[in-house]
C-alpha cells in the first residue's frame, strides 16, 4: 500500500491514449480511487464508469453498459470491479482494448473461477497486473496472475505445477529469472523517506454479554 501503483499505471494509460480504449477492472472500494486519481492526475482521460446502479429497469441498464462497452473510443478510461466484469463478460470479451489493467490482480489467483476465465478471453495489446500480494496461498496462484498477462509463456496450469510446485531451488531459480523482465517491483524501502510516519491507534472493546458467552462457548 502506498507505493504509488496506481500513479504508475496512469501514466500508461497516458502514454498508450492514442492507441485505443483502456480497461481498469478494480475492487469495488478500490475504483472511486482510479477515477479520483485520473481527475487529480491525468484529467485528459475520458472515464467511463460500469457500476451496480439502483433506481434503474435491470434490462436499461445493462443496455447502457453495453452501450459504453462497445463505445468506447481512444482516450477512453473504462472503471469497473470484478464482479461486473463477469457479469458483462460477453461484452468486454468482444471488445478490443489497447491497455488492460487488473488492480489488486490477486482477485484472479483461482484459475478455476469464472471472473478469472473472463479475465484471460479478454482482448488487449498491453496488460498489466498490480498487486502487492501475488502470492498468498501456494506458487499456482502466481501462474494464474502471469497467464494473464503472457499467455502461454509459463505452459499450461499442470505443467506448471509439475515442474515448479515442489521444486528444489536451482530450479525456482530459473523461474525468477525466467520472469524477472516482466516484473516491475517497487519495495516500501524506495518511497520510505515519503510516506508519513506510522500511527497506531489502539482501542479497548469489551465484549457483550451475548458475545462473552459465545466466546466461552466456541473457546
Amino acid at each position: 500500500m502506498g507505493l504509488g501503483k496506481t500513479i504508475q499505471g496512469l501514466a500508461l494509460l497516458l502514454l498508450r491514449k492514442n492507441d485505443g480504449p483502456a480497461l481498469v477492472v478494480a475492487p469495488t472500494s478500490v475504483c472511486e480511487n482510479w477515477e479520483r486519481e485520473a481527475l487529480r492526475f491525468a484529467p485528459v482521460l475520458n472515464i467511463l464508469r460500469i457500476s451496480a446502479q439502483t433506481g434503474q429497469a435491470p434490462e436499461d441498464y445493462k443496455k447502457e453498459r453495453e452501450s459504453i462497452i462497445k463505445g468506447a473510443k481512444k482516450g477512453d478510461m473504462i472503471v469497473t470491479n470484478y464482479s461486473l466484469l463477469q457479469i458483462e463478460q460477453e461484452h468486454f470479451t468482444d471488445k478490443k482494448f489497447a491497455t488492460i489493467i487488473l488492480d489488486e490482480a490477486q482477485a484472479i489467483k483461482n484459475a478455476d473461477t469464472g471472473r478469472t476465465r473472463t479475465a484471460f478471453n479478454l482482448v488487449g495489446d498491453f496488460r498489466v497486473a498490480m498487486t502487492g500480494t501475488p502470492i498468498e496461498n501456494h506458487l499456482g496462484e502466481f501462474w494464474s496472475i502471469f497467464n494473464f498477462i503472457n499467455p502461454g509463456f509459463l505452459g499450461t496450469k499442470q505443467e506448471f505445477e509439475q515442474r515448479y510446485a515442489n521444486a528444489d531451488k536451482q530450479t525456482r531459480q530459473s523461474l525468477k529469472n525466467l520472469i524477472r523482465p516482466f516484473l516491475l517491483r517497487r519495495t516500501k524501502s524506495e518511497v520510505l523517506k515519503e510516506l508519513p510516519p506510522k500511527t497506531e491507534i489502539q482501542l479497548d472493546v469489551e465484549l457483550t454479554k451475548e458475545e462473552t458467552a459465545l466466546y466461552e462457548t466456541v473457546r
